[in-house]
């Protein structure tokens, strides 16, 4: 198989890509309920393990776009407040709405974040490989 640049690229088995698949779902699952017992058995609320989650969703998505932006202290501090705000908005409307009004109210917060981000630091550099 070719990839755009041309050059050869091994492709995996269909087989190993479900195990993968597998794996990370087994994963995401030990760790949650693994997470949820340590919270009960510390007596630790649920909602910071829901914040933590959301956090960890966060920077997977959005750190990944803007993660050479980071060494500026401006965008660090610019991009810990977007974090406080999108952990806060999770929190405030799943408790409140419930999860059918997340997705247009998260689709909203993360567009206001990506055009301040945009509007104050310019668009996230382009993937290179």
């Amino acid at each position: 198989m070719d990839n755009v640049i041309g050059k050869d690229v091994k492709k995996r088995s269909k087989a190993a890509d479900f195990g993968l698949l597998l794996l990370a779902g087994i994963l995401v699952a030990t760790l949650s309920t693994g997470a949820f017992w340590i919270s009960e058995e510390h007596h630790v609320n649920p909602a910071w393990l829901l914040s933590a989650w959301a956090a960890v969703g966060f920077l997977a998505s959005v750190g990944r776009d803007y993660r050479t932006k980071l060494n500026s202290l401006a965008f660090a501090l610019f991009f810990l407040a977007w974090l406080a705000v999108h952990i806060l908005v999770y929190l405030l409307v799943l408790a409140y709405l419930g999860f059918l009004y997340y997705v247009p109210v998260v689709v909203l917060e993360l567009w206001v974040g990506y055009t301040l981000a945009i509007w104050l630091f310019g668009p996230p550099p382009r993937p290179t490989r």
